[in-house]
């Protein structure tokens, strides 16, 4: 008796690249194409790659442009001499060279600034994708970090703050996938940016402090782990630490200050910025300035989330601090309202109910308008506004 043998058809090979690509991973970068990936940065820097040559277009530069001002001190700066003293006049040292090898000056920094965005954007919509945040809340976070006057001055006129911030964002998205999904290169990546950050402006030591103080209220891959809190936290600061411990070294053999020149400048003014501060809450500049901590303990309350509250406040109060000691220098706007979008976006997690999602929405609109009136109080970013509206009007007659 014969056997009779059946063969089944074997099932068709998909011959589409997305058919045969693997359903994304929450490590997956956004988009998975690296090609796409530049193409989207690129696209997220045109609004500020126009927004820096109609800015450079007024004859008279802002006095308030930390961009003029960086430009104009590399100038003075003796690269060449056998001097060592030189050296403590290029801190921030990261800022310093780029300013010395960028051309253009003051545009030419703010090309820089505006191509820096657009990585930022990206990085910071690749973690809003990874933890699987609504898209309805995506565009409207996105929105409320970027889509107002805070963020264009900060990343056109004041490169070195801006360009701590942007190490200080890429590291917070690394510095989730290290502590949320246990992925350990993602710490050592977050600890070098943090202290790149810390060498790009004075503002980058808050940032360093922000993100120390921010990890443990994170939901922790190791919590099981003894200790595992701390290890996590040394991790993100040890570089930062280990860098600003050699250059205190290097002041104290070649200066004999710890601080140099820098830290003599920094004590002197703090008594009259403290008494600046303390009269500022009773003010609508003041009350904008708490206005997103509050918004920040909403969403933490929304989402049942109370830590946040607590690094909120802390964070909070560090940028005081940091003000005081003068690391947020004159021509800063908008740290505080930036940082806390960037701490929400890391912080909070996504949203498990309908109801849960459209509060979050509401807050997230609300801190939209609240840009949009910090930008307005702030004389610095409306003499800046002005200017190019003034451009503007120059063009259309």
């Amino acid at each position: 008796m014969s056997t009779v043998e059946l063969h089944t058809p074997a099932p068709l090979r998909p011959r589409t690249r997305e058919l045969r690509r693997p359903p994304r991973t929450r490590l997956d970068p956004y988009p998975r194409d690296p090609i796409a990936r530049w193409l989207l940065r690129l696209g997220f820097s045109v609004p500020f790659l126009i927004a820096a040559f109609i800015s450079s277009a007024n004859p008279t530069p802002l006095g308030a442009s930390r961009n003029a001002q960086l430009a104009e001190h590399v100038l003075t700066i003796p690269w060449n001499s056998v001097d060592a003293t030189w050296l403590s006049t290029i801190y921030p040292p990261i800022s310093s060279l780029l300013a010395a090898v960028t051309p253009g000056g003051r545009l030419g920094l703010g090309i820089l600034g505006a191509l820096l965005a657009g990585v930022l954007l990206q990085r910071v919509l690749t973690i809003l994708v990874q933890r699987r945040v609504p898209k309805s809340t995506t565009v409207i976070l996105m929105l409320a970090l970027a889509g107002n006057p805070l963020f264009f001055f900060m990343a056109i006129e004041n490169l070195p703050a801006f360009l701590g911030l942007a190490f200080f964002g890429n590291a917070l998205t690394l510095v989730v996938r290290f502590v949320v999904w246990g992925n350990t290169q993602s710490g050592f990546r977050a600890g070098l940016l943090m202290m790149l950050a810390a060498l790009s402006d004075l503002s980058g030591l808050l940032y360093v402090a922000t993100a120390a103080l921010a990890s443990p209220f994170l939901q922790h891959s190791r919590a099981h782990q003894p200790g595992a809190r701390r290890a996590n936290v040394l991790v993100i600061v040890y570089p930062t630490v280990g860098a600003l411990a050699s250059i205190i070294l290097l002041n104290l053999i070649f200066l004999g200050r710890p601080a140099g020149p820098l830290g003599r400048e920094l004590i002197q003014g703090s008594g009259e910025r403290l008494s600046t501060l303390v009269g500022i809450f009773g003010t609508p500049t003041g009350w904008l300035l708490l206005a997103p901590v509050v918004s920040a303990w909403m969403i933490a309350l929304i989402v049942r989330r109370p830590g946040a509250i607590i690094v909120s406040s802390l964070v909070f109060l560090a940028l005081l601090g940091a003000y005081v000691v003068g690391l947020l220098p004159p021509g800063s706007a908008g740290n505080t309202y930036i940082m806390m979008i960037l701490l929400a976006i890391a912080l909070i997690p996504t949203a498990r109910t309908p109801i849960t999602n459209i509060l979050v929405d509401i807050v997230a609109v609300a801190q939209i308008v609240i840009a949009w009136m910090t930008a307005i109080d702030r004389p610095i970013v409306q003499e800046w506004m002005n200017s190019i509206g003034a451009v503007l009007l120059g063009q259309l007659h």
